[in-house]
């Protein structure tokens, strides 16, 4: 893999396939939002391939930071509450990332399964949407394909009022079966404290620095730390989660009851057949 180049050289290549979304009532030109899009996609193309290329190989994303600048300024040069028309740019720029980083798993045989069946050439599908907690409450179902998370006020998911939180923490990409984080900024700072898998016991988690990307599954509820007083979860409601472990807890243990229950059939079987046998040849040499 080759590490994605930044400045990119001017080669004059847009954004093959953009997904603009615009939200109801905004009267900005969809070609203009093209063209803003369009500008950025040589950068938002490298973060889609650092991204890819720290799953596939472990790379720390600490390593493109030239890249992570290049990112957070136009990330934070606006804020989608502005107007309409912001809020179709700051869409626009995030359904592009999430196209080009679907892509780029795509391309990377390592991470090709993280978006089974993916056409380079079609718009991005439907995503399922994915719950955000900060600090255990004020949860809310985010249906972006990609969201940032950050103290800034431009951020998607907003952590207030813990400046050990950076401006710009983390992106967070909705993939088909989970969830993908992406911390540029913080050297490790975002990392998996509480881990409760849908199939298996909670537990609490000592987690080493995460420095590269890493996935999550949509099913399981997962708490990161990004701050010193800021955590943010994902997933399912605790009780949720909570009840879909005992459904699978329910479901594996009637699995095992009637593995055991054939087995104990078949056990019966055979050994009626022995007697079966046995009774025969005893007849056999009788007469």
């Amino acid at each position: 893999l080759k590490r994605p180049i930044w400045p990119p050289r001017k080669s004059g290549v847009g954004l093959q396939c953009a997904n603009v979304m615009t939200r109801k009532g905004v009267t900005m030109k969809q070609g203009d939002l093209l063209e803003y899009v369009e500008e950025h996609a040589p950068l938002l193309r490298a973060v889609a391939e650092a991204v890819a290329e720290s799953l596939a190989a472990g790379v720390a994303l600490s390593a493109y930071a030239a890249l992570a600048e290049a990112f957070q300024e136009i990330v934070l040069a606006e804020n989608a509450d502005a107007s309409d028309a912001a809020t179709a740019r700051c869409q626009a720029l995030r359904s592009a990332l999430a196209m080009e980083v679907y892509n780029a798993l795509a391309l990377t045989p390592e991470t090709a399964h993280l978006v089974p069946g993916w056409d380079l050439c079609q718009e991005a599908a439907a995503v399922a949407p994915v719950r955000v907690e900060i600090r255990g409450t004020a949860g809310r179902i985010l249906s972006e394909r990609c969201f940032v998370v950050g103290h800034a006020a431009e951020c998607d998911v907003q952590a207030v009022g813990d400046q050990t939180v950076l401006p710009l923490q983390c992106i967070v990409v909705s993939l088909p079966k989970s969830v993908l984080v992406a911390d540029f900024w913080s050297g490790g700072g975002t990392r998996r404290t509480w881990h409760k898998p849908r199939e298996e016991p909670s537990s609490p988690i000592s987690s080493p620095a995460q420095c590269a990307a890493f996935v999550v599954e949509r099913s399981d509820r997962v708490v990161l730390r990004i701050g010193t007083r800021t955590t943010v979860t994902l997933g399912p409601k605790a009780r949720a989660a909570a009840a879909a472990r005992r459904k699978a807890a329910a479901a594996h243990t009637a699995a095992a009851r009637d593995a055991a229950a054939e087995a104990a059939r078949a056990a019966r079987a055979a050994e009626a057949a022995a007697i079966k046998a046995q009774a025969a040849k005893a007849a056999a040499a009788a007469a």
